[in-house]
């Protein structure tokens, strides 16, 4: 059983791989870089013995300097149980020059499209 349970993890993580890869892809749009992609993260945690496979497919552009992005969050492992689509992520972001400053804002809806709290930030990296 437990051979059995490492190949269906090592098939499904190869799968969600190679789908991220085959599925990100840059144009151009008005002289800008419109990405257009997906993130899959699969993963087992002790003492919950509970397995996690989501995958967030997304879009984002960035438009002088400015980037805006919307992402949605799939769980795979529940795909039969009709909770699919949860809401959409959305974000705006803005690296100041010549510093190490990452402005943002972030605000996401539920499943009806209605949009939550608003969060607004700055980061700093070093």
């Amino acid at each position: 059983m437990k051979t059995i349970t490492i190949s269906i993890v090592a098939v499904m993580g190869f799968l969600a791989i190679a789908a991220t890869k085959a599925a990100s892809m840059d144009f151009s749009v008005a002289g800008q870089k419109l990405s257009i992609g997906a993130e899959t993260d699969l993963n087992y945690t002790t003492g919950e013995e509970d397995w996690v496979w989501e995958l967030t497919p997304s879009a984002g552009i960035n438009a002088l300097g400015i980037g805006l992005s919307v992402a949605t969050d799939i769980d795979m492992l529940e795909l039969d149980e009709g909770n699919i689509f949860q809401g959409l992520d959305f974000t705006a972001d803005y690296e100041v020059p010549s510093t190490n400053i990452n402005l943002y804002t972030e605000v996401s809806t539920d499943a009806d499209l209605e949009f939550g709290d608003v969060t607004v930030g700055a980061k700093f990296s070093f």
